[in-house]
């Protein structure tokens, strides 16, 4: 992992106890509900990363993967509209 997206992880986890490389296994752990799962750290990258950072570090592959779980729990439209058109665009289903 570079500094860069290390520095990007800790803004987004500065107030959990768990770091950088724990995040990331998060990202491909189970979804179990009412703890830190994978829907939690996507719904923490798509709402606190920028668009750049959120492509290299998560990638499409992960957000297309729980798009449809994910969708209703974010609360920034604008956001939900561009994955949307990201995910069209580089004709990446929300089912895969």
């Amino acid at each position: 992992m570079t500094k860069e997206a290390s520095t990007a992880i800790k803004r987004l986890i500065w107030d959990y106890r768990i770091n950088a490389d724990e995040f990331m296994a998060l990202l491909d752990s189970d979804i179990k509900p009412g703890g830190l799962d994978r829907l939690w750290a996507l719904r923490r990258a798509v709402e606190g990363m920028n668009y750049y950072d959120l492509l290299e570090i998560v990638g499409l592959q992960r957000i297309a993967r729980d798009w449809p779980a994910l969708k209703p729990t974010l609360r920034n439209q604008t956001r939900i509209k561009g994955i949307e058109y990201v995910l069209r665009k580089n004709n990446l289903s929300a089912a895969r």
